[in-house]
């Protein structure tokens, strides 16, 4: 049983994003007029700000996964598994879709904390596709390494909660802060 697709967790930091999301959100903080400020009252527009630019919490809905697909298997991608030409028709790929909620970030950038052992999968339309290239021996098998992949995604996607957190956080006290300033 083969696992295929992007791995989770393994693009830019996940400290950069937030950094660049209370960037921008410090920016059109410092572009509002004193008027609309006065207008709105401070707290309003915080809370606004604060609103659009936090990390939602972010959720993978494992109760919900559904197959969305099953083909058979082409000569490429058997040969890319070693598979032998003759028994391409006792393989075949599997995708399985896990709908998330919240911020496709926390599943595709590097966490501070995650593990070498990175799981795959495709991130696009609002779920995760899961795609296994199997063969009929190995499908009893499917559940077993499907939960080991939901753990092992639930694992890493804790310490990006964690993180985002953090963000959500310290963007309130920058917000907070920028506001502050310039008041005095």
């Amino acid at each position: 049983m083969f696992l295929i697709g992007a791995y989770l967790f393994s693009g830019e930091p996940l400290e950069d994003y937030f950094a660049a999301r209370r960037a921008e959100a410090l920016e059109v903080a410092a572009g509002l007029a004193d008027q609309e400020l006065a207008a709105r009252g401070r707290d309003e527009v915080i809370n606004d700000l604060h609103r659009r630019y936090s990390i939602p919490v972010t959720d993978m809905h494992s109760d919900q996964a559904y197959f969305s697909g099953e083909r058979p298997m082409t000569a490429e991608e058997c040969q890319a598994i070693g598979a032998r030409e003759e028994d391409i028709d006792k393989f075949k790929a599997i995708t399985i879709s896990i709908p998330y909620s919240g911020d496709v970030h926390l599943f595709t950038c590097t966490p501070t904390i995650y593990s070498a052992n990175q799981p795959q999968a495709e991130v696009r339309d609002g779920a995760l596709h899961v795609t296994y290239f199997l063969s009929e021996v190995e499908e009893p098998q499917l559940e077993n390494n499907f939960k080991r992949l939901i753990a092992l995604i639930e694992r890493t996607l804790e310490v990006t909660q964690w993180q985002a957190m953090t963000h959500n956080e310290l963007l309130m006290n920058g917000l907070t802060g920028a506001f502050e300033a310039r008041v005095a």
